[in-house]
């Protein structure tokens, strides 16, 4: 099933977890306010709160950071937990290993692998991006990042659009 860019109004703030095996394909917008990024399923929000992440736990993924209109930066939740991006309150042992690296593929290959849900390309580029279990890469416009976690999700997003306030992306993922 895949998702184009849909309003966030449609879109359920309940924790829908991916389904093993179902391939999701969306665009999503982070902001200050909203920069934490879940891999759940398509009718889930991507976009939340931070104060969500106590209660979404190994759904929450990873945190955008806006630095400038043209640079930002994405990390682990637990990195973020770790530096105390996440409140005072939160324990990393609530969230999984999730691990990000740069791919080495352009926009046009992103969006290939993307619309034809090739699954086997995907672990592959992920697989080897994320081989130096990065926890935080700085972004800007045209990035293609690959992320995995320790509970078997696999993805990549490109950085279609950084302004001051906010991060767009197009992305993909599955649950293996």
């Amino acid at each position: 099933m895949i998702q184009e860019a849909t309003t966030k109004q449609s879109l359920s703030q309940s924790v829908i977890p991916a389904v093993p095996g179902e391939y999701y394909a969306y665009s999503a917008r982070f902001t200050a306010e909203q920069p934490l990024y879940v891999f759940m399923k398509c009718k889930a929000n991507k976009v939340r709160l931070v104060a969500d992440a106590k209660s979404l736990g190994r759904e929450a993924n990873l945190l955008f950071l806006l630095e400038s209109s043209t640079q930002a930066q994405v990390c682990s939740v637990r990195e973020a937990c770790t530096c105390g991006l996440l409140g005072d309150s939160v324990s990393k042992e609530l969230f999984g290993e999730t691990w990000i690296g740069h791919t080495v593929i352009t926009a046009e290959n992103f969006y290939e692998v993307r619309s034809q849900k090739d699954v086997t390309t995907l672990v592959k580029i992920c697989r080897s991006a994320c081989s130096k279990r990065e926890t935080s890469i700085s972004l800007s416009n045209g990035t293609v990042i690959a992320m995995m976690t320790d509970g078997g999700k696999y993805g990549m997003f490109l950085v279609k659009e950084l302004t001051p306030s906010s991060i767009l992306i197009d992305a993909c993922h599955i649950l293996l």
